[in-house]
């Protein structure tokens, strides 16, 4: 159970550390359209994880499948996270403080954020059941390492 743990933890980090180094990058006026943002691991994650674990051409496929389903819920997602962010920035413009509105701000980011990680560790857990015993030891063993990107650095990004 503690290695299953363990390697669900590692296609966590593979998942959350592409999104957080996506979302850094911006990935804005990259081949997704001017000023256009994708949220979410892309295809470069999936090619990177393919080559790191070994996966099929099926696995390959079925992973994307995953991925590319809860897109469209990341992008709502962001969409309301940055449409907060700018209600947090009124709400604090010129020095004023209202606590009630501030917090009232802050909770539903943290709902927002709480549902992120959720539906990541959900599409972890999908990614997972996919990999073959060989594939999962390896996953564990990166994870053991800090994960891919410390060892490769992160995927490669499409221009």
């Amino acid at each position: 159970m503690t290695k299953r743990l363990m390697a669900i933890a590692g296609i966590a980090v593979l998942i959350v550390g592409a999104t957080v180094f996506a979302l850094g990058h911006g990935l804005q006026g990259q081949g997704h359209g001017k000023g256009e943002r994708r949220h979410g691991p892309g295809p470069e994650m999936v090619d990177h994880m393919a080559k790191a674990l070994g996966l099929t051409a099926d696995q390959t496929t079925q992973i994307k499948a995953i991925f590319e389903s809860v897109r469209a819920g990341e992008e709502a997602r962001h969409a309301k996270l940055d449409e907060l962010h700018q209600q947090l920035e009124a709400a604090t413009a010129n020095g004023q403080f209202d606590e009630t509105k501030v917090r009232e701000i802050a909770n539903q980011q943290a709902q927002l954020m709480s549902d992120q990680m959720v539906e990541h560790m959900r599409m972890k857990s999908k990614a997972y059941s996919l990999l073959t015993p060989e594939q999962r030891t390896k996953a564990d063993e990166m994870h053991k390492g800090g994960g891919p990107y410390r060892k490769h650095g992160p995927p490669p990004r499409s221009e």
